[in-house]
């Protein structure tokens, strides 16, 4: 007997047709939590790479850059007076010496997302925030007062 789909009744097809847009279904959720995850990852990422830069930064004048109250960084442009474009500035001292060459910016930018750093008028600490996507996510923080973005709370951040 050979096979085709010819013979095949109507319930049969419908069976066949409803698991494969199960199956296509889950795997749809799936894809979009694994992106909201690997974003997230690339999030963290970036913002200790960044801490990383500050920490070498207080090294040398123990003090962490200043903030400006838009989050951003103040130590680009001219002799590091002037405040960092996230995803365009890079972070550097009085004398030139380039702390990070550009500095990372969010993957959903362009959604209005965004990272922010802050730091107390001591300058002996500091906090980079991020908006994590994965809700479920271990880390992710329900009770911060930071703002990632307009209309955008932040839920995490690595701070020193």
């Amino acid at each position: 007997m050979d096979f085709s789909l010819l013979n095949w009744r109507k319930s049969e097809v419908i069976f066949v047709l409803t698991l494969v847009l199960i199956i296509f279904g889950i795997s749809s959720f799936q894809l979009r939590i694994s992106q909201m995850k690997t974003r997230d990852a690339q999030r963290k990422a970036d913002v200790e790479l960044v801490g990383r830069a500050v920490d070498a930064y207080y090294d040398d004048y123990e003090v962490y850059p200043a903030s400006s109250v838009l989050g951003e960084i103040i130590s680009c442009g001219r002799s590091g007076s002037e405040a960092c474009e996230w995803g365009e500035g890079k972070i550097v001292d009085l004398d030139e010496v380039m702390y990070l060459s550009k500095l990372p910016i969010d993957p959903f930018a362009y959604k209005g997302y965004k990272y922010v750093y802050e730091v107390p008028e001591s300058r002996q600490s500091y906090r980079i925030y991020i908006a994590l996507e994965y809700k479920s996510d271990p880390a992710y923080k329900i009770d911060l007062t930071a703002k990632c973005g307009e209309k955008i709370q932040c839920n995490w951040y690595v701070e020193k």
